[in-house]
């Protein structure tokens, strides 16, 4: 039996549900009866098409993962600090101007051509958002297909590079009235209202597929909330690269249960990476392909406006008292490749010798990994903090009580109840709270004490994906809010020791501002200057702690060997964000 689903209309693909579909779309390749070849996958963490949008600005429900196969991505980092493009014809930096050129053959699903307006117009409004703030003076189109974006200052290439990676995901024919209301403000405030309304909008599954909004290699043609069906367009121009004709893509959402039943049953084409312990469970002919130091890590935020969270050495008791390797462990008991943080530096550790050079990580203060409750103990008692039935008491006799918010995907709130269970069990009681639909706007209430997030903003391996001002990054807020600190209580103008890995300021601290630095990291001139940002960024989180970064990811991809063939890593880089989904998309795997 093939995999051929053709004769279902999108009346019924969209009516029916979740197992009706396994059924009436698994098969297997190879029917002489069809030339058709289907490709079968699910998406890591991804929710139903149906609870996302496609409003790149609005990170409430955006859909991160599930766009990664809809949107042609047009730069890629590496692991090694290196950026490169399969899409743009040319990428060039020079000072302060960084030339980029389009291709001339790529279309949106609905046939409008892809220029270098559409570049302009995602550039532009990111810019118009904080003109006086961001590093860039403008953009230019020098013509259909080539863009010039003007730095205020001479920039690093890398950064220039890294930051060059616009032009897919916002249509100039969707995006473009915004644009123009940006341009006929005359004032912050005005500029901001056309922001709120930016950020309010949502862009609906149903209107990205009937408006053919999507540039990829395949095209979704029909989907609901348990399934995507897209076809490969063959006037694409990588569409002669693979002989895949049809992708089905699920969502891995909640516990994945699903997801990983349809590998263990040979159901999959393109899995997750397996595990030693999970190989006997899974199918010969899945086998990994490839293997990732992923450029995600995970934290949990500390809201400094909670009185006990804005003593710093509170802060430290937390992460003493807390067991490290046992809430990573929770988190790799539902498939997830991770291993703990060793020291708070707030970049991911692979890049740490090549941004901070080797041996600058040794003379930072050493948290513990393992929990170390003694040490707990004398910060709390520094901060004199004494201990009533049970719970810690500040010297004005409030008792510690932390709200904690986390997602509820089983990843996410099966290692954050063991680092809640930790803090109660030290004396900290806490009420945590897993939420499903709208985490990421409830997130920005800033109601909650503690919070679960990833941790990279960009997916870079490069200091500007992890001291980027939000909540993926590390949140300080708008230094120009007339206000002494961000949503989060962190202030925009500090003192760290001058001494590197000093625990006190002492008589002679240095004066910081972080949301300055990290403006000033993404528009660092030279690679030197990207790594003297860096270190004070990092001496910062290191000392005052407004997050505790728990874990660094690890990712990969396996795949059916037997019935497809997958690029090999010593030919191809993979290397790269999301490699699986992006060799899939690029064309690099076909059926055999």
């Amino acid at each position: 039996m093939n995999k051929d689903h053709r004769h279902l209309s999108r009346r019924t693909f969209i009516g029916a549900s979740g197992a009706a579909l396994t059924t009436a779309l698994a098969g297997c390749l190879g029917d002489s009866g069809s030339e058709t070849s289907t490709f079968a996958t699910a998406f890591e963490g991804g929710r139903p098409p149906t609870e996302v949008h496609f409003n790149p600005w609005n990170p409430s429900n955006y859909a991160q993962t599930y766009s990664i196969y809809w949107i042609q991505h047009t730069t890629s980092a590496h692991g090694d600090g290196s950026v490169s493009s399969s899409f743009f014809e040319k990428l060039s930096v020079d000072g302060a101007e960084v030339t980029i050129k389009f291709p001339t053959d790529w279309g949106y699903w609905n046939g409008d051509d892809i220029t270098a307006e559409d570049y302009l117009v995602e550039a532009e409004i990111d810019r118009y958002q904080d003109p006086e703030g961001s590093p860039i003076k403008s953009h230019e189109l020098i013509d259909d297909y080539t863009v010039r974006r003007t730095y205020k200052n001479e920039v690093s290439p890398t950064v220039a590079k890294l930051n060059a990676g616009y032009g897919m995901a916002a249509p100039k024919s969707v995006f473009r009235k915004y644009l123009e209301r940006y341009r006929d403000a005359t004032t912050k405030s005005e500029r901001q209202a056309v922001t709120d309304d930016l950020l309010k909008m949502t862009i609906s599954t149903e209107t990205f597929v009937e408006e053919g909004l999507g540039s990829s290699l395949f095209k979704i043609e029909d989907f609901n909330s348990s399934e995507t069906l897209a076809v490969k367009q063959d006037d694409h121009p990588w569409s002669d690269r693979t002989n895949i004709e049809e992708l089905r893509v699920l969502p891995n959402v909640e516990s994945g249960t699903q997801v990983e039943q349809l590998e263990k049953s040979n159901e999959l084409d393109m899995t997750q990476y397996i595990t030693e312990n999970q190989r006997s469970e899974y199918p010969d002919n899945l086998e990994n392909v490839y293997k990732l130091s992923h450029y995600n890590c995970q934290k949990y935020i500390l809201n400094w406006n909670n009185e006990h969270l804005g003593n710093r050495s509170v802060r430290r008791a937390i992460i003493a008292a807390i067991d490290i390797p046992s809430i990573v462990n929770a988190a790799t008991q539902t498939g997830m490749l991770a291993s703990p943080t060793q020291v708070q530096t707030g970049i991911r550790e692979t890049i740490e010798d090549m941004y901070l050079g080797k041996g600058f990580t040794d003379q930072l203060i050493q948290y513990p990994v393992k929990a170390d409750k003694e040490r707990a103990r004398t910060h709390m008692e520094d901060a004199n903090y004494s201990m009533t039935d049970g719970t810690w008491v500040s010297p004005d006799g409030t008792a510690i009580s932390f709200d904690i918010i986390t997602q509820s995907a089983v990843s996410q709130s099966q290692p954050t109840k063991v680092f809640s269970d930790q803090l109660n069990e030290f004396g900290m009681e806490t009420n945590m709270n897993a939420i499903g639909q709208d985490y990421y706007s409830k997130l920005q209430e800033w109601e909650f004490d503690i919070a679960w997030i990833w941790h990279v903003a960009l997916p870079f391996w490069h200091p500007t994906a992890y001291f980027s001002n939000n909540f993926y990054g590390i949140l300080a807020g708008d230094p120009d809010s007339g206000t002494d600190t961000g949503p989060t209580g962190v202030p925009f103008s500090t003192e760290i020791p001058k001494e590197v890995g000093a625990e006190t300021v002492g008589s002679n601290g240095v004066q910081i501002n972080p949301a300055q630095l990290m403006n000033d990291l993404n528009a660092a001139s030279s690679a030197e200057e990207t790594k003297t940002i860096t270190r004070k960024l990092v001496r910062w989180v290191n000392f005052d702690l407004p997050s505790i970064i728990h874990m660094q990811e690890n990712r990969g991809f396996g795949g059916d060997v037997s019935n497809f063939s997958f690029p090999n890593p010593d030919e191809t880089r993979l290397d790269r964000p999301n490699p699986g989904p992006w060799a899939l998309t690029s064309g690099l795997i076909s059926a055999k």
